[in-house]
Parts: structure tokens; sequence; C-alpha cells
């Protein structure tokens, strides 16, 4: 196997050392052709617990809820129409959530189900309530347990697994690692067409990971490119990827302690420094603030709030990038921002206890969270 594929014990372990992660359970894992195997949810509860009493923030993404439902309708092997899907969907989604609620709370957990879609996370406003209402979860201690809402889609229901919105969600929360328990050990490579070799690690841009991915997509009969494809995305948003097998004894507790389970693909960037990128290069703005405030290091730390508002400039809604800049004009950070155009208007130089008699709501305390801007990287006006 080619060095550039390796990586030491030592550096894999400091590197796993983020504190929220994002678990992705591929479906096969808890499933099978008569529907869920409960017990293998109560052993990744348990390893779950672990980790979240260790400290570390965790989030889960499963699949299964077609599996869970399969059995009422269902009654053919050949595929059925999308609506029969998405009703099997409906059904198993009650008895899948309440499997992990049950299993995580006999290990002292409370749980809280997050339905999404790939729309919702294209969608400005849908993407910042998400993001809000999984903060608020996450730093209440309760674990949210994350899938694709296939009673509305189609993605997730045809394909049977969620690996394209698991890539999405590593950005929404800005997860600092991102596990994917699958079947399989990891990703493998055949040398001298015979020998077929762990990959321990490699970086997110290397090309040999498409070479991989085809060979073990006719070997398996897995999408093993769509995982691929997932873990790239997930490590250039700054989360360390592992790719694993979540049949593996206590597979989470080994992979936090720095053992070299599965492939693990990384990229040079933080989770943070891959959002500001985010943020400044990809969304276009939609309108200006005008702040008192002009001190990055207070606004980067303390967001921009309605009292430092002095004027708003076009029309734009929650969701929406929003240029801030100071007196003088030049931008002094970017992002997305919590109220309307028309509802900071009203709320510019107001307290936090009084946002709710103005426009009849409190959304956020901020009109840009911290972790929601950028600073600017060259502090001209535009």
């Amino acid at each position: 196997m080619e060095n550039d594929f390796i990586e030491s014990y030592e550096m894999r372990a400091e590197r796993l050392e983020g504190k929220r992660w994002l678990i992705h359970i591929n479906s096969n894992l808890i499933s099978s052709p008569t529907g869920l195997k409960v017990e293998a949810i109560v052993d990744l509860s348990r390893q779950v617990a672990d980790l979240q009493s260790k400290g570390i923030q965790v989030l889960l993404l499963s699949a299964g809820a077609v599996i869970a439902g399969s059995n009422k309708i269902l009654h053919s092997s050949q595929l059925p129409p999308l609506h029969e899907m998405q009703a099997v969907a409906a059904i198993g989604q009650i008895k899948h959530i309440q499997t992990w609620s049950q299993s995580l709370e006999h290990v002292g957990f409370d749980t809280a189900q997050i339905l999404i879609t790939h729309d919702d996370l294209s969608h400005r406003k849908h993407y910042l309530n998400a993001r809000s209402t999984l903060e608020v979860l996450i730093s209440s201690g309760v674990i949210p347990i994350i899938s694709e809402n296939g009673t509305v889609a189609s993605h997730g229901v045809r394909a049977g697994d969620t690996e394209g919105l698991g890539a999405l969600i590593v950005n929404l929360v800005a997860a600092d690692v991102y596990v994917m328990l699958t079947e399989l050990e990891g990703l493998t490579s055949i040398e001298d067409q015979s020998v077929i070799s762990l990959i321990d690690s490699a970086m997110a841009m290397d090309s040999k990971l498409d070479r991989c991915a085809h060979e073990m997509s006719g070997r398996y009969g897995y999408d093993i490119r769509s995982w691929v494809r997932s873990a790239r995305i997930a490590a250039r948003s700054g989360a360390q990827t592992v790719i694993a097998n979540g049949n593996t004894t206590d597979v989470l507790k080994r992979i936090s302690k720095g053992e070299s389970i599965g492939t693990m693909i990384s990229s040079k960037l933080t989770p943070l420094q891959a959002r500001g990128q985010w943020l400044s290069s990809h969304l276009p703005s939609r309108g200006s603030i005008e702040i008192i405030e002009d001190d990055l290091s207070i606004i980067t730390v303390e967001g921009v709030t309605a009292t430092s508002v002095l004027k708003v400039d076009g029309t734009f809604q929650r969701g929406d990038v929003v240029i801030c800049r100071g007196a003088d004009g030049k931008e002094l950070v970017r992002g997305l921002v919590n109220y309307s155009s028309q509802e900071i208007m009203r709320l510019r130089g107001l307290f936090l206890d009084e946002f709710s008699k103005q426009i009849g709501y409190t959304a956020e305390p901020f009109i840009m969270s911290p972790d929601n801007l950028v600073a600017s990287t060259d502090g001209e006006g535009k």
C-alpha cells in the first residue's frame, strides 16, 4: 500500500479529540428482512451513552424507518411505487424512534426526533431553524436522533440510505467527527490483483479513493461511491471522518481511543475554518446592516445584537447571508441573519426582552449569532 495512505496511531488519536460527533448508522446494521434488530440498537445505545458520559456531544443519524414498517404494507419482493414506500416510512418512523428512545433512556439519556430532508437544508430559513433547534437539544444534554423524513422525501426512501444527508448535517452542526458505521471494515484497495488491504487513512482530495470506491462497488454490491462522496464532503467541512464496521465490538469506544479501526478521511480544515469558507465564498449576500461596534474581537465572540444596529439596507429574510458594516462603510463580518430586514428595522436599538412586543416572537437573542458569521478577509466595503 502506498505510503500516502499511512498515518500513525498517535496522529489519529490526536485528531479525534473533537467534542461533537455525528454518528451515522447504516440501515443494514439495525435491520433485517423481518424488521429492526433491537439488540443492535441496544448495544449501540450503550456505546453512545459511554461517549456522551465522557463529555462528547453525540448526534445520531439513523436510517431504518422503511424496514421497521415494511411488514405492515409491503407483501411483494418487487420495488413498490414511491407513495407506498412513503407510507411504509410513516408507519416505521414511530417504531424506529421508540426503539432508539427506549434504548437510550435505559442508559440514562433523553432523546429527540429530528425529521429532515435535503430540501430543508437547501432552504436557508429551514436550515437556520434546524440548526437552532439542534443546538438547544445538544446544550441540554439531549441526544438528537436524525432521520430523513421519508414521508415527504424520495431520495432516502429509494436509496435506502442517508449518506448524502449525513455530509450536509456535518456542516449544519459543525461536527468535529463524523463516524459512518457500515457492514464493511472500511475502504480497501487491491494490490497485485489478489491482496486486499484496508486503507488506514487518506486525505479527502486523494484521487486513489475514486479507484477504491469503483473496485469496492463492483466487489461488494454496495454503492461505495456514495460513501466516499459523503466522507469527502464531511472532511472538507472540517470533520475527521471514519468509515468502520458497526458490528465490531465496542467500535465507538475504540475509535474514540484512537485505535486504527476502519478508514479515516481527513482534510486540513477545522470545522470553524470550513464554515467560514462556506459563509464567505459560497453564499451570496442579500443585504447589509450598519452597526455601532467595529471591534472584530468583540463581534466574533458576542455576535451582532439589536442594540448595535444603526441602519438596514436591502430586503432579506431569516437565514439569508447579510454583510455587517461599520460606520465607515467597510465590511466587518458577514453571516446568516436571524431576523428579516423588516423585523430588524423594528428591533434596532432594543433589548431582548422587548423583541416579542415589537414583532410578536423571539427567535434568537442575536441579530447574527457568533457561530453563524465570519470576519471579512480584506476589510474592504463591497
